[in-house]
């Protein structure tokens, strides 16, 4: 595969999302044919800046037949699945995530193996793993203690033999902490950001909880790295920066960033009755593999995201975004 991409035709679900459309644009930039699968309605205010170089194809992943419609329509040599149900805590209905994280991954995939495509990546995520006290490896066992995190490691776990019977190569990247800009505002990152812009109180649990947080970029070029490297085939690897750090530690990163003489209010809400304290990723794996290693920093992708977020901040004015 061209390392510029140069029109390849490529295919993204879930692009009006805050990792899809960071990907999207990349490979607008790069000279891809890119098309995205929207559903009706979708708000695609993170697309705006490259509306007139993609193509819009409505197709409901809930849908097979839509699915199908579009992957016949469009035959693209590269697939990337982003769209899912249940990233946002908001989302609690179960079927819905299992109709989108299951069932929509298995009728991408079936489409897939009927039309014939180069290569399909698909997002994962650290909640598969679920609360562990060591560090992560890929061929760890899975106990999720959600339905977003029981959804995604079924369909992940289906989607990989389906792929493998049918000679279709797959890779599933298990995405852990993710922020950059773009992000919807109820997210850690973002909440603590616009709330310190507006000069409200940021209310906050103790933040003992443990993060491996790393910038969207970053993620973007493990996905490129998957597509390109033609020997991978059927894999699955974690992507992080590889270190934790209390959720403490990055309020106070953001806080001395933006000069703020405001203080969070920790304590204020109480920990979840199920909560998420240590996920931890071994990297290893992707670093021998693909040579990935984390080309912007922690601290330069928040004096990005911070950034963005001030020259930005009408865009979440009043929107629920």
């Amino acid at each position: 595969m061209p390392s510029d991409f140069k029109g390849i035709k490529v295919l993204i679900t879930g692009a009006s999302g805050f990792i899809g459309a960071h990907l999207a644009e990349r490979l607008v930039i790069a000279g891809a044919h890119v098309t995205v699968m929207v559903r009706e309605n979708s708000d695609l205010w993170r697309l705006e800046g490259i509306k007139e170089w993609i193509s819009l194809s409505l197709g409901d992943l809930r849908v097979q037949q839509e699915v199908e419609n579009c992957v016949k329509t469009i035959r693209p040599e590269y697939v990337f699945h982003l769209g899912a149900y249940g990233v946002d805590s908001r989302q609690g209905d179960e079927v819905q995530a299992v109709n989108t994280n299951v069932l929509g991954l298995v009728f991408l995939v079936n489409a897939l193996l009927e039309t014939g495509c180069t290569k399909l990546i698909n997002i994962g995520s650290c909640m598969e793993y679920g609360n562990k006290d060591e560090m992560v490896k890929e061929d760890d066992y899975l106990a999720p203690f959600n339905i977003y995190g029981s959804t995604k490691a079924a369909g992940t776990i289906i989607a990989h033999q389906l792929a493998a019977r049918g000679g279709l190569p797959l890779v599933t990247l298990r995405a852990f902490g993710i922020f950059g800009e773009g992000e919807g505002s109820h997210k850690f990152f973002p909440n603590i950001i616009i709330s310190i812009l507006q000069g409200k109180e940021v209310r906050l649990t103790g933040c003992e909880q443990f993060r491996d947080y790393c910038y969207v970029d970053n993620l973007v070029d493990a996905f490129l790295l998957a597509a390109g490297d033609q020997h991978c085939q059927n894999e699955i690897f974690n992507v992080g920066s590889g270190t934790i750090r209390t959720l403490r530690e990055y309020v106070e990163m953001i806080y001395q960033r933006m000069d703020s003489q405001l203080k969070p209010k920790y304590g204020a809400i109480p920990y979840r009755p199920v909560e998420y304290w240590r996920p931890w990723p071994d990297t290893g794996k992707i670093h021998s593999v693909l040579h990935w290693e984390p080309r912007i920093s922690l601290e330069d992708g928040l004096d990005r995201t911070i950034n963005w977020y001030r020259c930005n901040l009408d865009k979440y004015m009043g929107t629920g975004r």
